[in-house]
């Protein structure tokens, strides 16, 4: 009883220290080797936090609010903004960009990329397929799977196109983000709440107080995830907490996370 007590006591003291550290990683699981190597994470003025061997390339300094998504690539990585141009940094090959007025996602697809606009509009550079546009409107995600994609609308409804298999969806719910492996996907709800579709597998989710659940990204084979919040913080479900997210902000800037594989 007495170790137990003395490894429960270490135990709350090192997340408290991960807690109120500048580089957050909120670890909620068994320690485990896992198949990734570091995390990418962009703020909305484009600027870009790397930790583990994610390799910095360059990043923006845009002076409001413009970036949306970025996108790593083998070498390289994209970011893009809410106009649809798009960035590339290191090796990342330029295929083209949009003049659009909301742009909210970019998805890299091996010979080219998908830019996703609010409204529902795919729109595909370089050599790829597209399958597809949105009919909902308010469109907050996209998630590319072998032969086709689905498209997450803010209200948590979800389309699938191509050979993309529908497992269902949500309603009423305030959505933000969404993670897709060939066993089925995820939906993040603002609040932290994760909501599982298909075979995959519930590690666990944490409400977070203040709705700044921002992204959600799998690790290999489904067999955990990170959810990142606009604050910094990446909260790790099953997933070794070694590589920890930007540094805590009182703003709630960050928008997006990127696994190294």
């Amino acid at each position: 009883m007495r170790n137990y007590f003395i490894a429960t006591v270490i135990v709350l003291i090192v997340l408290g220290g991960i807690y109120f550290s500048g580089s957050r990683n909120i670890f909620l699981g068994p320690i485990v080797e896992r198949d990734y190597e570091g995390l990418y994470v962009v703020d909305k003025y484009g600027k870009v936090f790397v930790s583990g061997n994610a390799r910095f390339m360059g990043d923006l300094g845009f002076d409001n609010a413009d970036a949306v998504d970025i996108e790593v690539e083998l070498d390289g990585y994209y970011i893009l903004d809410r106009f649809g141009k798009v960035y590339e940094f290191g090796e990342a090959e330029f295929y083209g960009d949009a003049n659009l007025e909301d742009a909210v996602d970019l998805e890299f697809a091996g010979k080219g990329y998908y830019v996703l606009d609010k409204s529902g509009l795919v729109l595909d550079y370089g050599f790829i397929k597209n399958y597809g546009s949105g009919k909902l409107g308010g469109y907050v995600d996209m998630e590319v799977v072998d032969g086709g994609y689905y498209l997450l609308n803010e209200n948590g409804k979800m389309e699938a196109f191509g050979d993309a298999e529908f497992y269902g969806d949500m309603g009423d719910i305030n959505a933000v983000g969404l993670a897709a492996t060939d066993k089925g996907y995820y939906i993040l709800e603002e609040n932290g709440k994760i909501h599982f579709f298909g075979d995959v597998v519930n590690q666990g989710c944490e409400e977070l107080n203040k709705n700044t659940a921002r992204d959600i990204e799998v690790i290999s084979d489904g067999e955990g995830y990170y959810v990142l919040d606009g604050h910094g913080t990446a909260y790790s479900f099953f997933a070794a907490a070694g590589f920890p997210g930007p540094e805590y902000s009182g703003e709630d800037k960050y928008i997006d996370l990127e696994l190294v594989d």
